[in-house]
């Protein structure tokens, strides 16, 4: 084995990490109007459940845990409230897929519905608990619904990089 072919393998076991961070920077860019930015669809923890699903063992626990700092500083949430949240949702989709080992497409789109609402209610009790003071829940909802809508492009979007690292 040669030194590129060393670099081309640790490389593609990055991509997962990566494609997660650059999806949350296109969340936190302002490149939605103004009165939008609310709802904005959650596109790296859509990213994140992802590879949780289809390759656990390059969506660690401490990539998930420096996915979920680089989204509170750039969303502005608590430090650490993403990191828990996704330390729960990714324990919660492990102990299913042991149940239920199924990658098909409905059943990717089933485990980010799910995990994308487990992550938006930890955050809203963790929110409301730090701040004590409540906030509009219909930002919430309507989060969710958008980030359910956008889902099936961010999967094959995320298909195509599944492609790259089953080489």
């Amino acid at each position: 084995m040669n030194i590129f072919n060393i670099i081309f393998s640790n490389f593609l076991s990055l991509i997962p990490f990566l494609i997660t961070v650059f999806f949350t920077l296109i969340t936190a860019l302002p490149l939605f109007p103004y009165g939008i930015s609310k709802i904005i669809p959650l596109l790296g923890i859509i990213t994140v459940i992802f590879w949780i699903v289809h390759k656990p063992e390059l969506m660690t626990w401490s990539s998930v845990v420096l996915i979920g700092l680089v989204h509170d500083l750039l969303s502005g949430l608590p430090l650490g409230l993403s990191c828990v949240s996704l330390i729960m949702v990714r324990y919660i989709i492990i102990k299913i897929m042991y149940k239920y080992d199924a990658t098909d497409n409905i059943f990717v789109f089933l485990y980010i519905s799910l995990g994308v609402f487990v992550w938006l209610i930890l955050v809203i009790i963790g929110r409301t608990l730090l701040n004590l003071s409540f906030f509009n829940y219909l930002d919430c909802v309507f989060q969710y619904l958008l980030s359910l809508a956008v889902s099936p492009i961010i999967i094959y979007v995320n298909k195509y990089f599944l492609k790259l690292t089953n080489k």
